[in-house]
């Protein structure tokens, strides 16, 4: 009997002990900079080397044809996919359809992204005129079109001086004939020109070009993506006439064109500048390099936006209404890069409340989504953070931490972005995965000059793993001396190839070769999220439509603080014109707080715009035709210990990505240092809402809630680093005890 108790006990142990092995699984807890990486299973990696010269470095990609390279994509997955057996992949640039005819059924909303370095081939095809095919008035010839330090579109007229017939000269890639130049006059054109066609179709999303214009006069370099054919003919574009300064931009909706014409000052259109446009069902917006051109709403009234899919092309021909000088030809074009981001999938697209701030999504999610109890990794805070490796010594250009321009609080880094190769790097001697924080952070001053176009690399040894373009979470560009909080999810960034999970940084630099002056860098971090604040123990300075601890009195003129135009869950709001001449002043009433009190400020917002005021000069306008937004003007301040004095302005656009979002309910949970007091001993007496922008009424602020508050307790990883076993839970371990001593006193006995 006792051999079977042996038996059994023995029996129950290792059912515990397996069952433990199930029940204490869990994950692998996040690395830290401390650990080490085993780089044996790192894969050799084929991204874009760093290269601390002048010369810009290249990408490798995928293996291709002799003429053309696979781009840099990413999958994803579409509605309704285009059945493309019917339909043959043509070079010819004509306006005939290059889709035969337009299925609604085959409309996709979502497709693959695309970026492409343009220096040794890409996916471009070039055009070909021919006698059923000849759209312009100068000969499309793929000898104009080559490849070297970016794709040359070239525009001449020595190759079209001789006569002679037709013959069929050479076989491209797609398998097409094409017609020599050199002979049949050029089907009498006394001009060759350039244009490529991308392979593949695109949908809604965000088309950029970096490009130098060909600089001669009364030539035409266009930028474009169209679909349709007769009567169906539609296309979005930029348009850039040599020797000007005025861009060109609009769209084509079914045959119907829309332009509009700004002049760029302070440009030249024949250096390498970002040329990129949003495309979506019910809008479209064009920008050069990063700063906004113009908006127009296509969804209630007037042409609506063209339908997709699209094809992807850019040109370089003469103007067919004015005659080009001889002594002005050859001349060119140079395409650098070309990416293509499409809009996501319904699968993984975010909540109907995001497409109320617009393309800033990166904000949106920042500050819309659940908060987090991780803290901030901090990389740069008034200090480097040299402790855990991170150095800025591989950085290629001026570098100074400095205090004396610009200043938010403390020091910053001021960094000098004068040629291409010139560029601020972060770098930590250990990786560390990629996914390990959701975003990067940090504030950016433009400068005396302001319009910086900047790219963002993620780095792993010595080649860039990943890039975004600054400009596209930071609506509007970069201003001069203004400080902009910039938030890039870290999801933003296209790692190549993907099987790297690994950084050790990030660096910044210019997009094209130019002069861009010093711009200025603070508070430089990795974060989680927003963090969470302490819904117990807040000081209220006004919620529940109450006034709590604040003195209203030095507010001035037209402010209501028992507001019923617009209630926040029944109760009374703040009521705030924005004007210069109005000022919404809360001091506390029961004396300063130091900020080792509290963590940051709370506060929930509501903006309702006038539209004089966001469409000025455009108030004739129909909505579909709006071409541009201004931007909310309107600063938090907090005051000093003795309620008299403002520190640093937080500008509430500036804060969220450039354009503060209207007509819905806001909650900002702002830390210290966002609010610039975040510096020993400093105090704070009150808060003031304002705008220094004088002339005109911006609209109304609602204001709900305002105030002080901690933050939660921070997250604590569960790091067991024991080999011993593990067993179930501790009351299941005293059990194991139990049973295990009892088993050995019956082998004893």
């Amino acid at each position: 009997m006792i051999k079977n108790l042996k038996l059994i006990l023995l029996l129950i142990l290792v059912m515990l002990f397996l069952s433990n092995n199930l029940v204490n699984c869990k994950t692998t807890p996040k690395p830290t900079l401390e650990e080490s990486i085993d780089e044996t299973k790192i894969p050799e990696t084929k991204s874009e080397e760093i290269v601390p010269e002048t010369i810009k470095p290249k990408s490798v990609t995928t293996k291709a044809s002799p003429i053309t390279k696979a781009p840099i994509i990413t999958k994803k997955p579409k509605v309704a996919p285009i059945d493309e057996s019917d339909e043959e992949s043509s070079t010819s640039t004509s306006k005939k359809p290059v889709d035969p005819k337009f299925d609604p059924k085959s409309l996709f909303l979502c497709g693959t992204d695309i970026e492409e370095d343009l220096s040794e081939g890409s996916n471009f095809n070039a055009a070909t005129s021919t006698a059923q095919d000849d759209p312009y008035q100068c000969y499309l010839s793929p000898k104009n079109v080559e490849y070297g330090k970016a794709m040359t579109l070239t525009l001449e007229s020595k190759s079209c001086g001789g006569g002679g017939g037709e013959s069929e000269d050479e076989l491209p890639a797609s398998g097409k004939s094409v017609v020599s130049a050199g002979s049949a006059s050029c089907l009498d054109h006394k001009i060759s020109c350039a244009e490529v066609e991308h392979s593949d179709k695109m949908t809604y999303g965000v088309y950029s070009v970096i490009m130098a214009a060909a600089p001669a006069s009364n030539t035409v370099t266009k930028i474009y993506a169209s679909t349709g054919g007769k009567g169906q003919y539609s296309d979005i574009y930029f348009k850039v006439e040599g020797n000007t300064t005025v861009l060109k931009y609009g769209y084509t909706s079914y045959g119907k064109v829309t332009e509009f014409k700004n002049t760029i000052s302070g440009s030249s259109f024949s250096i390498a500048n970002n040329y990129t446009f949003y495309y979506s069902q019910d809008s479209l917006i064009w920008y050069f390099n990063t700063r906004q051109q113009g908006e127009i709403n296509t969804k209630y009234a007037g042409p609506k936006s063209p339908p997709p899919p699209l094809r992807f092309r850019i040109s370089l021909t003469n103007n067919e209404n004015k005659p080009i000088k001889d002594s002005l030809l050859p001349t060119v074009a140079n395409v650098k890069t070309f990416t293509y981001t499409s809009v996501k999938c319904p699968s993984d697209s975010e909540s109907s409340d995001e497409n109320n701030w617009g393309p800033q999504k990166a904000s949106y999610k920042y500050f819309s989504s659940n908060c987090t109890t991780y803290r901030p990794y901090w990389l740069f805070n008034d200090t480097l953070n040299e402790e855990d490796g991170w150095t800025t010594q591989l950085s290629n250009g001026t570098l100074r931490v400095q205090n004396t321009y610009f200043q938010r609080i403390g020091d910053n880094i001021a960094f000098g972005f004068n040629e291409y190769a010139k560029n601020l790097r972060f770098s930590n001697r250990i990786a560390f995965p990629i996914k390990r924080h959701k975003y990067l952070m940090f504030w950016m001053n433009g400068g005396f000059k302001g319009g910086q176009s900047l790219a963002i690399y993620l780095t792993y040894k010595k080649s860039k793993i990943g890039s975004v373009n600054l400009g596209d979470f930071v609506i509007g560009g970069i201003q001069k001396e203004h400080w902009y909080k910039v938030i890039i999810p870290m999801k933003s960034f296209q790692i190549t190839p993907p099987t790297i999970t690994l950084m050790d940084g990030f660096m910044i630099q210019p997009t094209y070769d130019g002069y861009m002056d010093m711009a200025y860098f603070d508070d430089v971090m990795f974060s989680n999220g927003s963090i969470c604040m302490e819904p117990l123990g807040q000081m209220d300075v006004f919620k529940n439509g109450l006034l709590e601890n604040g003195d209203p009195t030095q507010s001035i003129a037209n402010v209501n603080f028992d507001s019923v135009a617009m209630k926040y869950k029944g109760k009374a709001t703040i009521e705030y014109q924005i004007e210069n001449v109005n000022r919404l002043q809360l001091n506390f009433m029961n004396g300063s707080v130091g900020i080792d009190e509290y963590d940051g400020m709370i506060f929930n917002l509501f903006y309702y715009p006038d539209n004089a005021y966001i469409y000025q000069g455009q108030e004739d306008l129909e909505a579909s035709q709006h071409t541009y937004q201004r931007p909310l003007d309107c600063k938090i301040c907090l005051l000093n210990e003795a309620g008299t004095g403002e520190f640093p302005c937080l500008s509430l656009s500036e804060y969220v990505g450039g354009i503060f979002p209207s007509n819905k309910w806001i909650q900002l949970s702002i830390p210290w240092n966002d609010l610039a007091v975040d510096f020993y001993g400093a105090r704070i007496g009150g808060v003031v809402i304002k705008t220094d922008l004088g002339g005109i009424h911006q609209g109304t602020l609602y204001i709900s809630q305002i105030s002080a508050a901690k933050y939660k307790p921070p997250h604590v990883d569960e790091n067991d680093s024991s080999d011993s076993l593990k067993l179930l839970p501790t009351s299941f371990n005293f059990i194991s005890f139990l049973l295990f001593s009892f088993y050995l006193l019956l082998i004893v006995f």
